[in-house]
């Protein structure tokens, strides 16, 4: 957000007024009592014209319409809670299956404090002192006084932070155009200053504590997955989910996807499309559809199915069940092959 200044002309005013004291200033020949008469001509004029008080609310306007937008982000906040409110108290009451008390739903206040240094610093010349002292004295400032304020969400905080942080900006004796880069003007750095564009409500599912974001893309899909499932629940119309195995070990789509899909099929039509025997025969489908392709001679795929529940085994190696089998298990050699290399006890998990 960029901040325009209705006092413009303050600033500018007051600005003139102490730029007579300046010149008086790099005048070596001047005598210290023609400067301190200059400096008292400028003083009284900032009082007569009142640029003085207008100045002091122009800064007062200022943070107001700052400490404003994180009011405004708090009533954000406060919204988006409300419309939480029924999927948390569905993820968290006693109907809750043990995968979905994993999820939960997080708003939280964010700084990016590290790009908004990076944008101040190109406003100063490093060379020379700065408020804080250097960059580094000025970061430290910055994370000590405003980056808890920040993502404390707290007006009542804000608004004291920003104000101590400014303190250093405006002492009279390291005035902007000491440490300011060619170029750069004082307004520069008060729109720098009054930023917010760094600060940001994040909201989002967090699956056993950790952002849905920073999760991989299988784990991701399981977990909207079951978000859209387990809370969806009035919703009866069919739904198709093209693998949704994918980037999973057959560990989470047979403890996480199976159950949720078994359930799921009792109150609508659940169409997959997937290469998993864990959510063919283990979700207990109740018809399997077996696609096939076969090259024309004009190069296109000549595309058939084949339908049956999973007990057909008829005929005798185009049955469903065989097919199933050779597609997803590799055919009844391999499987057996495994399961004798596993050497299973019976009742192992």
């Amino acid at each position: 957000m960029k901040w325009i200044d209705p006092y413009d002309s303050v600033i500018t005013g007051f600005g003139t007024l102490l730029q007579q004291v300046s010149i008086q200033m790099e005048r070596p020949a001047t005598p210290a009592a023609l400067f301190a008469k200059a400096a008292k001509r400028a003083l009284s004029s900032v009082r007569k014209t009142g640029l003085w008080s207008r100045l002091a609310a122009a800064r007062l306007e200022r943070l107001d319409a700052y400490v404003g937008y994180f009011a405004n982000l708090g009533q954000e906040q406060e919204t988006l809670e409300e419309l939480y409110a029924p999927v948390s108290a569905r993820l968290t009451g006693e109907t809750a299956a043990e995968q979905e008390q994993d999820l939960e739903f997080s708003i939280r206040w964010e700084a990016n404090l590290d790009e908004w240094l990076e944008r101040g610093g190109a406003l100063f010349d490093q060379r020379r002192a700065i408020p804080y002292g250097t960059m580094d004295g000025l970061a430290q400032a910055a994370r000590k006084i405003l980056e808890p304020a920040w993502i404390s969400g707290h007006p009542e905080r804000i608004r004291p932070a920003m104000e101590v942080f400014l303190a250093e900006f405006r002492k009279a004796d390291l005035p902007p155009k000491n440490y300011m880069r060619s170029g750069v003007t004082v307004q520069d750095v008060f729109e720098w200053l009054y930023e917010v564009e760094h600060v940001r409500l994040s909201y989002g599912p967090k699956y056993n504590g950790v952002d849905l974001e920073k999760l991989s893309p299988g784990t991701t899909g399981i977990v909207l997955l079951i978000l859209y499932l387990g809370v969806d629940v009035a919703d009866t119309r069919p739904l198709i989910v093209d693998q949704p195995d994918e980037n999973l070990d057959n560990e989470s789509i047979y403890e996480l996807l199976t159950a949720y899909f078994k359930t799921a099929k009792k109150r609508r039509q659940i169409i997959l499309i997937t290469h998993n025997p864990n959510l063919v025969v283990n979700a207990d489908s109740e018809q399997v559809l077996v696609a096939a392709a076969e090259p024309r001679d004009n190069g296109l795929p000549h595309i058939t199915y084949e339908s049956g529940a999973l007990e057909n085994n008829t005929p005798e190696d185009r049955g469903i069940r065989q097919q199933v089998c050779r597609i997803l298990e590799g055919g009844s050699y391999a499987f057996r092959k495994r399961e004798r290399r596993y050497a299973l006890p019976e009742g192992q998990s």
